[in-house]
């Protein structure tokens, strides 16, 4: 594929302070697929529309991955810290951070099928400016509410605005985009 500027984004705000574990939670809490989200982040600091009908559409492209391959991955990841046996132990610790490689590298896979989507979005004309703070909160809790079973609490709409945060800085360039 051709370089991938949804990928080199997502390093980018995954290793920005707070962002990881208020991502991992999100995922944990609210069943957010973190690469799908991080993608229509992306989408919104690249000046696109992003409708209902359009997260929809993502969803429906990058669910069967997710689902199939990458939540899979992560179950057997996961199931290998406890076990069962002979897990945990140093051998079953390789194993796992191969199967960790794997399903980052499955995400990847993911950003660069859903970086065509972003491509066909109909872009916004705001000139040289960059979308405002809450137009990537409201992204970010458009796909919580739609992937959470519950009412999202407080804690998870802090954690938005942590990952909101770090984005709208990285798009002000406060931050440097990582090159893979």
């Amino acid at each position: 594929m051709t370089e991938n500027k949804l990928w080199s984004f997502a390093l980018t705000i995954y290793q920005r302070d707070a962002v990881a574990p208020a991502c991992l939670d999100l995922q944990e809490q609210c069943q957010i697929d973190v690469p799908l989200m991080l993608c229509a982040v992306f989408a919104c600091l690249q000046g696109k529309t992003i409708s209902d009908e359009d997260l929809t559409q993502l969803h429906n492209l990058a669910s069967p991955w997710q689902s199939d391959i990458v939540q899979s991955l992560r179950r057997i990841r996961t199931q290998l810290k406890t076990g069962p046996s002979p897990a945990p132990n140093a051998v079953t610790e390789d194993l796992r951070n191969k199967v960790k490689a794997a399903e980052l590298a499955a995400e990847k896979i993911q950003l660069e099928m859903m970086q065509t989507w972003v491509s066909q979005l109909t872009a916004i004309d705001r000139g040289d400016s960059a979308p405002a703070l809450p137009a990537i909160i409201d992204i970010i809790t458009r796909i919580a509410a739609t992937s959470s079973k519950a009412k999202i609490t407080q804690i998870q709409h802090d954690h938005i605005r942590v990952i909101a945060k770090a984005a709208y800085q990285i798009k002000d360039h406060k931050a440097k985009i990582i090159q893979p």
